[in-house]
């Protein structure tokens, strides 16, 4: 048996995806620890893992740590360029630094078979480079999403200077980029969704399409949802764009509140003071089963949400506000398997008619189908634990990719 390390951020959206395939690699029998910077909720590690937090690293720089997790508000008001500032520069380089020495220091004594980084997790391929350990990359962003070569060459050099320089200060010379797998990157989405002819795909990316499993015992009133028999709207906004909630539910009460149709709101319920009669309110839902009994998804172009809805084959009204959601929503678009509003011109109308379209005209049902078609033949959990199995008994040096 392997022992396998999942290196992640302090962002759910990023752990999620590796608690899923962690459980199956803990079900096969593996040993499989998550390494971090912050606690998170122990029941949502599968059984028989374990979390190792990084204690020194964050007792050091717990204000820089903090400011960072709340910059990623300022997202939702950013171009795309200063998305990837935010991103690159001001979130995920600090990160690395911070966690470095602690990370590369343990990680020596664990001495694990495997090293899988979350895409923004950099320390992980800088670890696993200088300790000369496999390294996998689990990547829940849509290729592109934030690096794509289509855009001026000054972007792709400031990008590839800033990781260079990264290495650098840990100690790693060259000029060739080392924070991403180029033995493996597993993109959690399908092939058909992003829209990737086969020559498009070298051979370190490979869909594993939507992962599931992951532990959820997020208690809802089942009873009560069985009961209603209008169609059912579940809406997210995820779990990093905070600042915006009050707003984007407002305008969600305006357009769906009091109409034929029961909306589930995945929100603080104190964010509004007065919800209407159809709205069911809870902060925290198990997302994955509620979607098994709903009919539209709306939400901001996450790619754990997103999964969820297609790998359940549900149409989407997608309102994309910052970092990758733009690009997601764009290839939601392309494959028609829901609408796209553009969040700062969005109007109570467009709701309303994209929501009436979704649930009556059956075109985006069947293209959602299609793509909950290509999920599942990506494989899912199962497929990644493989890759991963073969990755942790290969002899030969790994190599990397260039972001």
């Amino acid at each position: 048996m392997a022992k396998f390390v999942f290196v992640v951020p302090p962002f759910l959206g990023h752990i999620n995806p590796s608690l899923s395939i962690g459980r199956t690699l803990l079900e096969r029998g593996h040993e499989v620890v998550w390494a971090g910077l912050t606690e998170i909720n122990s029941e949502l590690i599968p059984s028989g893992g374990y979390y190792h937090v990084l204690e020194q690293s964050y007792k050091e720089n717990k204000k820089e740590i903090e400011d960072i997790i709340q910059l990623q508000n300022k997202g939702a008001g950013m171009s795309a360029l200063e998305a990837l500032k935010l991103g690159l520069q001001d979130t995920y380089i600090p990160f690395a630094k911070i966690m470095f020495d602690e990370f590369t220091t343990w990680v020596g004594s664990y001495n694990p078979d495997v090293i899988v980084n979350d895409c923004i997790s950099f320390v992980g391929g800088l670890t696993a480079h200088i300790k000369k350990i496999p390294l996998a990359t689990l990547t829940p962003i849509t290729p592109n999403a934030l690096h794509d070569p289509g855009v001026a060459p000054e972007i792709t050099k400031w990008v590839h200077n800033s990781i260079i320089g990264l290495q650098r200060s840990v100690g790693i010379s060259g000029d060739e980029e080392l924070v991403f797998s180029k033995k493996l990157n597993m993109y959690y989405t399908s092939q058909k969704f992003v829209r990737y002819k086969d020559n498009d795909c070298p051979p370190y990316m490979k869909f594993i399409g939507a992962l599931t499993g992951r532990p959820d015992n997020t208690p809802f009133d089942w009873e009560r949802l069985k009961k209603i028999k209008t169609p059912k709207v579940y809406i997210s906004v995820g779990t990093v764009l905070v600042d915006v909630r009050k707003e984007f539910f407002h305008r969600m009460i305006q357009a769906l509140g009091n109409k034929e149709i029961t909306v589930i709101a995945a929100a603080d319920p104190y964010i509004i003071e007065d919800w209407p009669d159809n709205f069911i309110v809870q902060r925290y839902v198990p997302q994955f089963e509620l979607l098994k009994h709903v009919d539209v998804v709306i939400g901001h172009g996450g790619l754990n949400t997103v999964c969820d809805t297609y790998i359940n084959g549900i149409p989407m009204l997608v309102i994309p506000m910052a970092f990758d959601q733009f690009h997601t929503a764009s290839l939601i678009e392309q494959c028609g398997c829901g609408i796209r509003i553009r969040y700062k011109r969005m109007r109570i109308q467009d709701v309303e008619h994209a929501v009436e379209e979704l649930l009556y005209n059956p075109k985006y049902k069947t293209a959602a189908e299609e793509i909950r078609q290509s999920f599942i033949e990506a494989g899912g959990n199962e497929r990644a634990a493989n890759l991963l199995e073969e990755l942790s008994v290969t002899k030969n040096i790994v190599k990397y990719h260039k972001l």
